[in-house]
């Protein structure tokens, strides 16, 4: 029968519980099996895993999370302390399942077991064999048959009471934490198989999860029944998940009230018959009736009343020792309040006077409370003061009574360095080292008082020395600053002294201007004290000499590494060389300065001491040369190469020389009348000696001519026409031909004719002395003449 119940009579099934783990209060899946697999419109198909799977199978115990669909605690108030997710907000049609053995016990005819569950499903409102689901079943493992009534699917579109649509999304519905109760009376001695089984939606797009929480106690169907004698009142309780309980008497004359729990009061006589309707939800269970017989039960618990114990002694309040009347048909819990809302675990810790609650309880029902008195006999109130911290030259003697707040009579004191005092301190009265150590505080009763002392012998202090780096004379070093000492403790305060002795302090040891080794003295805030010694290099500089280099003319260059120029300068240092007096710019080619100039020379010693001065280079300018080339002229001319139109341009120079070869080896023996055409080289120089040269050449040309032969045969192969030949012309105006009675036979203006054929007229010229006449220009622009005879033979 499977029925929704209230968890509040969980309190009466003390002594009935439940198979191991089967409410996962171990923390693990121990005794529980877990499957995987899809859902289909055919039915789950699940296959067993062998570990759980993470996502689908979640144990949670954190009871302050919420889920994120329904906001309810995943962790119910009145469960467990474990409870398993089932499944999660994925989709795909997956499906998770748990499963649990159980045998009932053959001495249990009446046997329940409950177990609450909360689902959030999505809802997509597809056909019911398709919706996200639920399912809690209970296998007869004898018969392979689900038992009826206690097997039940819960489906999105479920009709039952409690759904709720969630506030985060309109397609998710959700049920909170509700109890269900298993009817399992008349399974004695078999096994029977639980499972829970959650599915998405069939079409995989919507998902469906569970939470399951087993209780760890299975009690009767009707609790309470059972009684003290002493009880004035009957309370009774019936399984969970019906709509309706009505409560009679034995031939039902009486109605004793309605709901999952009533009170009978006064009690009803030991025998009388209790008789329960059940009436479920439609669809969610099986219509039954329950009876149960008043039983009372003459057991009054007896304890020991009062007991006196050290200090920290561990007692089992439920043991022999403290309870006189143990009955093999009750269980026993200690509490610590007598509301029985504080159990006590295992043994309990007397540490105070203080006053326990025991109660005995039978599976049926009946309790008895009793109580005892435990009282502590402590040591005196005894504090041990910690012993003033000392230095690491100094130990410590804890047996100093001065240390001890109390009173010391029959008191045995006894030393150790552990808190459970089995390592006997063998030094107690010279500790060298800081720590925890222990006194044992014992009296002739037998109780005992282990305390703490706390012992500091302070260690060396930690001091560093650095050695500062050497300097150059002039500079000083301070061997106060915070490098020198990095690394060492923070608290130091430093002394300097130029003894080992420590007896001569230095005036000012932020100036040390002498190489040597000096000796410190720190002391922490706690007095203790360490020594040392640092070491100072104070270097000399180096000594630099140098002289000027020799003027160059330019384009020579000035090599300023050239040791000759630093004769008498400290041997073995490097040299440097710069362009600026600050020394940041390096001259990149020292042994080839083109540039006048003034440049830095630096010389550092093997200790990094270093000197710089000046060097001064000269690179004479050149003139500036500049040659005009003289017009040209024809060879029955001068040109004058000393005019100042030649060179005029030119600066900078005081002397020019003229030469024909460009070695200026061979002077041009009067530069002032040149007539021959050619290359010539003209040099400047300057005041300092600076000399350039460059190359003119001159244009020097023959005079013109036109020459014309004196005989030419026009009808013989071997000379057959008239034409004029010219130098220096570089235009024919005309060129004439006259006959001996000054007739003109033949003319022609161009350099390129083939000449006169000695016809005029298309007639052949007789055999005579013919006149010709030229003109033209001369390759000077000039005009040219000339005239002569030639003789036509035929």
């Amino acid at each position: 029968m499977l029925i929704v119940a209230s968890i509040a009579m969980t309190s009466n099934l003390k002594a009935q519980l439940c198979p191991e783990n089967i409410g996962f209060e171990n923390g693990t899946f121990k005794n529980w099996k877990t499957y995987t697999g899809s859902i289909t419109t055919s039915g789950i198909n699940l296959i067993e895993t062998t570990s759980p799977v993470s996502g689908r199978h979640t144990l949670q115990n954190n009871k302050a999370v919420i889920d994120e669909y329904g906001k309810f605690t995943i962790v119910p108030k009145n469960g467990g302390n474990y409870i398993v997710k089932l499944g999660n907000n994925g989709t795909g049609s997956q499906a998770e399942a748990i499963s649990y053995l159980i045998n009932i016990p053959s001495n249990r005819p009446e046997f329940t077991l409950t177990y609450q569950y909360a689902v959030v499903f999505e809802d997509p409102n597809h056909q019911v064999i398709e919706q996200p689901r639920f399912t809690a079943k209970v296998k007869d493992l004898e018969t392979g048959l689900y038992i009826p009534c206690a097997s039940f699917d819960y489906i999105a579109t479920s009709t039952l009471p409690g759904f709720k649509k969630s506030q985060i999304s309109s397609t998710v519905i959700y049920k909170e934490w509700t109890p269900v109760t298993i009817n399992l009376s008349g399974y004695q001695g078999k096994q029977v198989l639980l499972e829970f089984i959650t599915g998405d939606c069939t079409l995989g797009g919507h998902f469906g999860y569970a939470y399951v929480d087993v209780n760890n106690l299975c009690g009767d169907l009707i609790v309470g029944n059972t009684y003290c004698k002493s009880s004035e009142e009957l309370n009774v309780s019936g399984p969970s998940g019906f709509q309706t309980y009505n409560w009679y008497n034995g031939d039902r004359t009486i109605k004793y009230g309605t709901g999952q729990a009533v009170k009978i009061k006064p009690t009803p006589p030991d025998g009388t018959k209790i008789i329960l309707d059940l009436i479920p939800f439609t669809g969610f269970g099986c219509p039954s009736t329950l009876s149960a017989t008043v039983m009372a039960v003459d057991y009054q618990l007896q304890l020991l009343p009062k007991n006196t114990v050290c200090k920290g002694t561990p007692v089992d309040l439920t043991s022999d020792d403290y309870v006189l009347n143990r009955n093999a048909d009750f269980s026993y819990f200690a509490f610590e309040d007598k509301d029985l809302t504080m159990p006590i675990t295992g043994m309990a810790k007397i540490n105070t006077n203080k006053t326990y609650y025991v109660k005995a309880t039978n599976y049926k029902g009946c309790e008895s409370v009793s109580i005892i008195d435990m009282s502590i006999f402590d040591i005196a109130n005894f504090v041990v003061k910690n012993p003033a911290q000392v230095c690491y030259t100094q130990t410590v003697d804890i047996t100093q009574n001065d240390i001890y707040v109390g009173d010391l009579t029959d008191i045995t004191k006894s030393y150790f360095a552990d808190s459970l005092a089995t390592k006997v301190l063998s030094n107690p009265n010279r500790i060298n080292t800081s720590g925890r150590f222990y006194t044992k505080l014992s009296n002739s009763l037998g109780c005992v008082k282990i305390l703490p002392i706390d012992v500091v012998v302070n260690k060396k202090p930690t001091l560093k020395i650095t050695n500062p780096k050497s300097v150059c004379y002039p500079e000083k070093v301070d061997i106060t600053a915070a490098a020198n000492f990095a690394g060492s403790d923070s608290d130091l305060a430093y002394e300097f002294y130029s003894d080992s002795s420590l007896e001569l302090k230095i005036p000012d040891p932020t100036k040390i201007e002498k190489t040597g080794t000096y000796y410190i003295k720190a002391t922490n805030a706690l007095g203790c004290i360490v020594t040392d010694k640092i070491n100072v290099v104070v270097s000399d500089l180096p000594i630099l000499v140098l002289k000027d280099p020799l003027p160059v003319c330019y384009p020579s260059t000035v090599d300023i590494t050239d040791l000759t120029l630093y004769s008498g300068t400290t041997a073995n240092v490097t040299y440097s060389y710069y362009t600026d007096i600050n020394l940041s710019n390096k001259l990149l080619q020292p042994s080839q300065v083109a540039k006048t100039g003034i440049y830095y020379v630096k010389i550092t010693n093997e200790n990094g001491c270093f000197v710089s001065n000046k060097i001064s280079v000269t690179i004479n300018p050149l003139p500036v040369i500049v040659l005009n080339k003289p017009k040209p002229i024809f060879d029955y001319d001068y040109i004058d190469l000393t005019s100042p139109e030649v060179v005029k341009g030119s600066t900078g120079y005081l002397k020019i020389r003229y030469y024909l070869d460009d070695a200026l080896t061979k002077q041009v023996p009067d530069a002032t009348k040149v007539n021959k055409a050619g290359i010539y080289y003209i040099s400047l120089e300057s005041e300092n000696g600076c000399t350039i040269t460059a190359s003119l050449e001159l244009t020097i040309l023959p005079a013109p001519k036109i020459i014309v032969p004196t005989a030419f045969t026009p009808q013989k192969s071997t000379n057959n026409l008239l034409y004029p030949f010219y130098t220096s012309i570089q235009k024919l105006n005309s060129f004439k031909v006259y006959n001996k009675w000054g007739i003109l036979v033949y003319q022609t203006d161009s350099m390129l004719s083939t000449g006169w054929d000695g016809q005029f007229k298309s007639k052949m010229q007789p055999m005579e002395t013919f006149s010709w006449f030229a003109e033209g220009l001369d390759t000077l622009g000039g005009k040219f003449q000339s005239k002569g005879k030639t003789i036509l033979i035929l």
